[in-house]
């Protein structure tokens, strides 16, 4: 008996053994023929707002084929993101196709690592091919403005080559010459603004009112000074720059940099590392306020640092001409850029609207996330009770304590029962969607931003509406926020498919209730204007004007941001007119201010750890109202061609202004079985004028 046991064993061991290499001969063949199958190509066709159409070329020389190509983009640590599209390609057949990628789904700044997949109907990967560089087009530099009477002197602070750190993003730097006659033309388009060796006062008027308002508006200026500091600090206004100079040291003598180097003082550690000898340069001594705020002094570079509005300014002690500074190595050079990011207050600006628009989605879905545990409260309750004394006096008064102990378990069983079906309300059975579209009131297009999950482990979709036409994460993981580069495309976490009726967005969920963030780009219809006239503020923080809801929405709040000051109005139906002055004074204004960061905003008006405070107004429809302020501050008009200001103004005597209106019950993102709240914000904008009237 036993050999015969041992006889079937060995037999059924040997079976196995065959089936498997059988199989795994099967998997090879496939995979060898698969390998001489296809052949696949991925280019960026154009580059868009906010995402790039990317062409596809595949070829077939094998057998039929319909499946799935799949092109995986390597991201930031939020996860790839796999972009998918059915198609049927004939034996010996070629196909091309396009299709829309946001600027959020890929590392642009590193070319766009990519794998192009072929997979079959059942989602198995027939064939990987994988691009280094596909986006490479995409990378732009990061552009330095140079006003200066020596630019080849200048050459070396593009770092030979390496990148710097802009917005969250790494980009190489490239130098562009100014002057009086280009200055209107290239200055918006610059990242930084260096002045050294120039005379500003010989810039006119208009000039010098342009770089102040860049600045203003979030450029990042850099004024060299040395023995060239009367020409450099002239010409400004003195609520713009007010620094003066209280000598220049000669080269070979003892200097404020370098006694600041000393150990005893500031450590410009790059500098001293680089062998830069500030005794051999001619150093400013800069006469400034300390006690203003507006400077405090770098300990990183020989400078004075300060923030300006929305930009920043750093006059360094030296010219950046002196040959001495021709011993920085790119590594600090580099570092002299990055000084910027200590104290402007929007140097990583998209990474803070971001930030803060993550927090906002994920504050809408817990402040309406409500699920209804009473039944489950009283069935815990009663057997609780049954279990205890209640059973036992029941059965002691029939006599039959001894079923005590089969009555508890099967008491259990039905416990366990009950709950399973009372707990069916408290389940997530479709996928929950929390969406904000912002679009511009008058507008064709619209942005919008949303969370979704469900419950379980497995892949999961949903359907966008047709009118939506690119789609990707939310997210594109740059700044202080999100920090990991992912160098590989085996895997993925987001997928935006293609299946010939339109996009659907999804992810791939590591654990139970993983949520995805996405962003969604579509078409839209115009729903009227937000009409402002005569909007005017004083210096003493007095408002005035009207604001009519021209739109076919009424808005559930309504904010007008101007500088760093936003006041935000409730109730505001479709034809409704409000007075600022007036009702800045009733129990319509809601909430008043001044910030100096997005992050300060949001913790301001929404109470993100105390979820029931009773702050006088919707909050999640306020968190609403941040990202659709976000959005507005993102697509902001930049030229004065695309704003209409009152007729005798001038534009030094205007600011912007957004004005926001909130929306309930806005159009859905998705289509099909999906839970969905959904909110709108119709933005427009307006010149405010320091107390002129202007109109829009």
């Amino acid at each position: 008996m036993r050999k015969q046991l041992i006889k079937a064993a060995f037999t059924l061991l040997c079976v196995l053994s065959l089936l498997t290499e059988k199989e795994n001969n099967t998997v090879y063949a496939r995979e060898e023929q698969a390998a001489e199958t296809f052949t696949g190509d991925v280019a960026m066709l154009k580059q868009e707002d906010n995402g790039y159409v990317m062409q596809v070329t595949v070829g077939n020389s094998g057998a039929d084929f319909t499946g799935t190509v799949q092109v995986v983009f390597a991201g930031f640590d939020t996860g790839n993101c796999a972009y998918q599209t059915q198609i049927t390609l004939p034996s010996q057949g070629k196909k091309q196709f396009t299709f829309h990628m946001t600027d959020t789904a890929a590392d642009t700044t590193r070319g766009g690592l990519c794998a192009l997949n072929f997979l079959d109907e059942k989602g198995d990967v027939l064939q990987s091919i994988e691009f280094g560089n596909v986006l490479e087009h995409a990378v732009t530099d990061g552009l330095v403005g140079v006003l200066s009477d020596d630019f080849a002197g200048l050459s070396f602070m593009e770092a030979d080559g390496d990148p710097i750190d802009i917005q969250g993003r790494q980009f190489p730097v490239k130098l562009v010459e100014l002057n009086e006659e280009n200055l209107n033309e290239y200055l918006d388009g610059m990242y930084y603004l260096i002045i050294d060796q120039f005379d500003v006062s010989a810039l006119s008027d208009d000039s010098i009112e342009l770089i102040q308002d860049w600045v203003e508006d979030g450029g990042w200026l850099m004024i060299g000074t040395g023995e060239n500091a009367a020409r450099t600090l002239s010409g400004f206004d003195q609520d713009f720059l007010d620094v003066g100079i209280l000598g220049i040291s000669v080269p070979g003598e003892g200097n404020i940099a370098s006694a600041n180097a000393e150990p005893s003082g500031y450590s410009y550690t790059m500098y001293t590392n680089d062998g830069i000898d500030f005794t051999d340069m001619a150093i400013a001594e800069l006469d400034y306020s300390k006690m203003s705020g507006s400077f405090y002094d770098s300990s990183e570079n020989p400078a004075i640092c300060g923030p300006v509005n929305n930009g920043g300014i750093a006059v360094y002690f030296y010219s950046f001409s002196d040959a001495e500074l021709q011993k920085l190595s790119s590594y600090s050079i580099a570092s002299i850029y990055k000084e910027f990011i200590n104290f402007a207050y929007k140097y990583d600006e998209y990474s803070e609207w971001e930030y803060s628009r993550e927090r906002a989605l994920s504050f809408i879905d817990n402040i309406n996330t409500s699920v209804d545990f009473t039944w489950l409260k009283v069935m815990i309750l009663v057997y609780v009770v049954l279990i205890g004394p209640v059973l036992y006096l029941i059965l002691r008064k029939c006599g039959k304590c001894e079923w005590y102990w089969i009555c508890v378990p099967a008491l259990g069983v039905l416990f366990i029962v009950g709950v399973y079906f009372l707990g069916q309300g408290a389940r997530v059975k479709d996928t929950m969607v929390y969406s904000v579209t912002a679009q511009r009131a008058d507008g064709d297009s619209k942005d919008t931003y949303f969370l979704a999950y469900h419950a379980g482990t497995k892949p999961w979709e949903v359907r966008l509406r047709s009118e939506y036409e690119m789609a990707g994460p939310g997210s594109g993981g740059g700044g202080y926020y999100y920090g990991g580069y992912i160098r590989s495309v085996e895997d993925y976490f987001y997928t935006v498919s293609d299946d010939g009726d339109g996009l659907l967005a999804g992810i791939k969920p590591e654990e139970n209730f993983d949520s995805g963030s996405f962003y969604a780009v579509g078409g839209a219809e115009s729903r009227g204007q937000i009409f402002c006239e005569n909007l005017k503020y004083d210096r003493r923080g007095t408002v005035g004007g009207k604001i009519t809801n021209e739109t076919d929405c009424d808005m559930s709040y309504m904010a007008v941001w101007y500088q760093n000051n936003i006041m935000i109005f409730s109730d505001v139906k479709a034809g409704e007119t409000i007075d600022l002055k007036r009702d800045i004074q009733n129990d319509r204004y809601v909430f008043g201010g001044s910030f100096y960061s997005v992050d300060d905003l949001l913790y301001d008006v929404v109470s993100i750890y105390s979820y029931h405070a009773d702050l006088g107004y919707e909050q999640d429809d306020m968190a609403a109202l941040l990202i659709g302020l976000g959005v507005a501050d993102r697509e902001k008009p930049s030229g004065p061609d695309q704003m209409i200001i009152v007729s005798g103004a001038k534009p030094s005597d205007m600011d912007q202004a957004i004005i926001v209106g909130v929306v309930r019950d806005y159009d859905r993102v998705t289509e099909g079985k999906c839970s969905e709240t959904s909110y709108g914000c119709l933005y427009s904008y307006a010149e405010i004028g320091g107390g002129r009237n202007a109109s829009h």
